[in-house]
């Protein structure tokens, strides 16, 4: 009966420490739409990128021209998918309501709303009604088997003040808006970051995929919190490629 209840008081002891946590961390929770930035404000995310992963400066709309790849040395399995790659179907009704997955939609120019737990954080993006969860239960990624997915799978935790969230199992998808996809074997690590005020929410992703590119490559975004505000729908229109 001892055991017992010491094994009783261990777990609740165990709860709290996480509820303690959890009420430590910065509160992500709420509306937000893109900060679009000269330069990025959030230097102590952006100093903290690999220095030998290619920054990718196209986030929040900035799209690259055709055959621009921002110095990113790609493999020749992709520049095979460029030659092939017909920009015209980009004006089709099958690719018009297309969802890209969450490595190209999370720099994407739409807003979204976060909404923080302890054991999970969603994100439900405007862009194609995307919703994306984020296990904080200290789970693994699956293993072989488990589907890959627009939105992948996601796991992370806190450091300090920063969100890391760590994905895999995506299905493969837009790297760039100009000709080749990542593969399903893309692996993205993502640090979020508040302002001292908590009114604008930094974000830098470096990603991994050596059948596309070679070494690592890494974006930038930040967006600004607004009060009040909610994600609308979406409503892919098929006609607008008419």
């Amino acid at each position: 009966m001892k055991k017992n209840t010491l094994a009783v008081i261990a777990f609740l002891f165990s709860l709290l420490a996480c509820n303690v946590q959890a009420a430590d961390a910065p509160n992500m929770s709420g509306f937000w739409t893109v900060r679009f930035e000269q330069s990025p404000s959030g230097t102590q995310l952006f100093e903290k990128l690999p220095e030998d992963a290619v920054y990718i400066n196209d986030a929040g709309g900035g799209e690259l021209s055709e055959g621009d790849y921002d110095g990113l040395e790609i493999t020749e399995r992709a520049l095979n998918e460029i030659r092939n790659y017909d920009f015209d179907d980009e004006f089709s009704v099958a690719y018009t309501c297309m969802p890209p997955t969450a490595v190209f939609y999370m720099q994407a120019p739409f807003p979204m709303e976060i909404h923080q737990g302890r054991d999970m954080i969603v994100f439900k993006m405007e862009y194609f009604d995307m919703v994306r969860i984020i296990f904080m239960d200290g789970r693994s990624h699956p293993g072989e088997g488990f589907p890959h997915s627009k939105n992948g799978h996601s796991i992370g935790h806190w450091e300090g003040d920063e969100l890391v969230v760590d994905s895999t199992h995506f299905s493969p998808g837009t790297f760039m808006n100009n000709g080749f996809n990542h593969s399903e074997d893309i692996h993205m690590e993502e640090r979020f970051k508040l302002n001292e005020d908590g009114t604008t929410l930094w974000l830098t992703q470096v990603y991994e995929d050596p059948a596309v590119f070679e070494g690592r490559a890494s974006r930038y975004m930040a967006w600004r919190k607004v009060p009040g505000e909610h994600v609308y729908p979406y409503d892919c229109d098929p006609s607008f490629g008419r």
